[in-house]
């Protein structure tokens, strides 16, 4: 807004003065007694029917301040201080109504017929609610840790508190010795099952392994089966090559195709075995002694003699018989000698190529053995492994088996006892509840009343919202209390600052706008009092009614029958017809006159009208409808020299007010000031109930003998 803001910067820190809890018992007492008085009768009877009397029961528990030796570990085990025995206790207290116990403890009451459990209620709200129930706390300065339990039902209360601490000193058992021994026996079990998981599967594994590769055992740093049958056979392969090369070698010696006459050795041979060969022996020797015969017989004939002839012949048959013998014998010998060794290379060469395929084979399924072979190996380094952490887990089994029947460190000291008489409540106690809950309402909800109302009732309220303090803060006149010098002081201040403000303008007239947030804020009793304190302080003013909403009849007299609109329809109607004279309750006015329009029409004409107004007096005051309820306010505060903006307590609220003032910043008009009316003197303290006292004590100063003085020092107080 780059007007003048005629109304003071707020201060840094606001005291609204909305919050005072004295003003509201004060406004709303008959609904603050009214709620003493119902809670209070409400609770007679309440305390009759609901009246309840609470009986105890308590058991005792010991707690160790050392443990003893254990099975297996020969030493006792000491809390080094008592703040450790007493951390120690503390976490023995929280584990009592722990919600696994509890539910132990439901369970076991239900075998025993204690009705803790309510019917339809879920088993964790029961055991929720006795965890709520119970009262766990140490024993000063003793070994002991009491439970305790509250219940209006007498009847199986000390089986309750009893189940409660059996099923604890059971669960804690274990863990007396070694801190959760129980928990750690049950994840030792878990890792247990979980490495004899991992064996059986590796075991299994390996079976499939040994089907697969017909090896039972997996040695690690052993020499692969499979490597050492390779290295095997190729040996054999290499002695087959030789084998197979030697056979060639002894073919060539007997069959040569390059150079078929080379069968010396064959020849050789063949004449050594024929010469050996007994049946060729025995065939030439019977014809050597046939041949002797013949040649006895021939020897003395003639070769003309018939014998000779038959003899030779014979001779010759016995030659040819042998030589066919030994011709057919060197065949079938030669034939034999070739044949065996072709055989035997044949033979060589397929042991040879049987071994190079068994042995590329085996290169090709090296590969898949080796993989299943170093899988088991591994398999067995991991059965080894898993079995190796069985062992100190199997260990310490056995040490938590075993040390759980050692003698434990917590034990029941005392019972619980059944209750024979309440040790609280009852009727009286009730009725005191209510008593006091109705004078606790009676005091916050009349306060809580004024926090809900929203309505500004404060000028502080008004000063924080804005950012500025109200140009003046006006009481209301119709309230006990008010005296009239203060009504009369803080409309002479309003007058003396417009005034102010208009001396600085300079201007020889001043047009001072009066419009509100909302209707029926007593915008026009301010004006007309205004006019009146300006005349008071010796300037000429008058208020000039444009409020063509709602016109008030202060402005009628009998005087005129004329009014603004006579001036604003004729332009040249003479002023001083529709001025309404002062007297001695209102001062010089002018009426809207007569009118069946609800805004203005031609504002350079209305604004011609009032600077002819204003050429007769010094300060003219329009009384102007609610901004938020007529355009016409844009424009006469836009033409104005002063706009005062009227805030009525007990009837804006801040939201009404944000949008006025925003309604203002967008005319921008030349000088702008708050003014707060109806104000309420509260009875319960307050800044105006202070000055209204000092006025009180001024007015009666006036009338004694001390008045001066006692006036003097009263302002200098002030």
């Amino acid at each position: 807004m780059s007007g003048t803001n005629i109304s003071p910067l707020a201060d840094e820190s606001v005291a609204t003065g909305a919050l005072m809890p004295l003003v509201s018992l004060r406004k709303h007492f008959k609904v603050a007694i009214t709620l003493f008085i119902v809670f209070s009768l409400l609770g007679v009877p309440l305390a009759f029917l609901k009246g309840k009397y609470f009986y105890s029961a308590t058991a005792t528990i010991y707690i160790a301040p050392h443990v003893p030796n254990i099975l297996q570990m020969n030493f006792e085990r000491d809390f080094s201080s008592s703040t450790q025995y007493g951390e120690f206790v503390s976490q023995q207290i929280a584990t009592i109504n722990r919600y696994d116990i509890l539910l132990i403890v439901l369970k076991k009451l239900r075998e025993k017929h204690i009705p803790w459990q309510l019917p339809k209620e879920s088993e964790r709200h029961a055991a929720e609610r006795l965890q709520v129930a119970l009262v766990i706390k140490r024993v000063a300065d003793i070994y002991l840790v009491s439970v305790t339990l509250e219940s209006d039902v007498a009847e199986g209360l000390e089986t309750i508190v009893n189940t409660v601490a059996e099923s604890y000193i059971e669960s804690v058992r274990d863990d007396s010795a070694i801190y959760a021994s129980k928990d750690r026996a049950n994840l030792l079990y878990q890792q247990k099952d979980k490495f004899e998981g991992f064996i059986s599967v590796r075991k299994k594994r390996l079976e499939e392994i040994s089907r697969i590769t017909s090896v039972t055992t997996f040695v690690e740093g052993v020499v692969n089966p499979y490597d050492a049958l390779i290295t095997d056979t190729q040996q054999s392969y290499s002695v087959a090559q030789r084998n197979r090369m030697e056979a060639e070698a002894n073919l060539l010696l007997f069959e040569n195709p390059k150079d078929p006459g080379a069968t010396t050795a064959l020849d050789a041979i063949v004449a050594d075995i024929l010469y050996k060969d007994a049946g060729l022996g025995s065939l030439k020797e019977h014809t050597n002694m046939r041949r002797s015969e013949l040649i006895g017989a021939i020897s003395g004939l003639d070769t003309r003699h018939p014998g000779y002839a038959q003899i030779k012949r014979q001779l010759q048959d016995v030659e040819k018989e042998v030589d066919e013998a030994t011709e057919k014998l060197n065949k079938d010998v030669r034939h034999m000698l070739i044949e065996e060794r072709r055989s035997k290379v044949t033979l060589t060469k397929k042991i040879e190529k049987d071994l190079f395929d068994q042995i590329v084979q085996q290169k090709k399924d090296a590969m898949e053995f080796s993989k299943y072979y170093n899988e088991a190996v591994t398999l067995n380094q991991e059965i080894k492994y898993y079995y190796a952490q069985l062992e100190p887990i199997d260990n310490r089994i056995g040490f938590f088996e075993l040390e759980s029947k050692a003698p434990s460190t917590i034990r029941m000291e005392t019972p619980a006892m059944s209750p024979e008489f309440p040790i609280k409540g009852g009727k009286k106690k009730l009725l005191i509840i209510m008593v006091g809950l109705g004078f606790a309402l009676g005091l916050v909800v009349p306060i809580v009343i004024d926090m809900l109302d929203k309505r500004i009732r404060t000028a502080g309220q008004v000063e924080k919202l804005l950012g500025y303090k109200p140009l003046a803060a006006l009481l209301a006149s119709d309230q006990s209390g008010v005296t009239p010098i203060s009504m009369a002081d803080r409309m002479r201040r309003l007058a003396l600052a417009l005034e102010r403000e208009h001396k600085r303008s300079g201007k020889s007239s001043n047009l001072i706008v009066l419009t509100s947030v909302n209707p029926n804020s007593a915008v026009t009793s301010l004006v007309l009092d205004l006019v009146n304190d300006y005349y008071k302080i010796g300037v000429r003013a008058v208020a000039v009614e444009v409020n063509l909403l709602k016109p008030d009849k202060r402005y009628v007299s009998a005087n005129t029958d004329y009014g603004f609109m006579n001036l604003l329809l004729e332009p040249g109607f003479d002023i001083l017809k529709v001025v309404s004279p002062g007297d001695n309750k209102y001062p010089d006015r002018i009426s809207i006159g007569l009118s069946s329009e609800e805004l203005f029409f031609d504002y350079k004409r209305l604004q011609k009208v009032l600077e002819k107004i204003a050429e007769i007096y010094s300060v003219v005051i329009l009384d102007a409808p609610a901004i938020l309820f007529s355009a016409d306010v844009e424009f006469l505060t836009s033409i104005s020299d002063i706009t005062l903006l009227v805030i009525a307590a007990q009837q804006d609220k801040p939201g009404e007010i944000k949008r006025a003032v925003k309604l203002l910043e967008r005319i921008d008009p030349e000088a702008i000031g708050f003014v707060v009316t109806r104000l309420e003197v509260f009875k319960g303290g307050g800044y105006y109930s202070t000055v209204n006292k000092i006025d009180s004590k001024l007015k009666q100063a006036k009338t004694n003998f001390f008045g001066k003085y006692l006036k003097k020092m009263t302002i200098n107080k002030q």
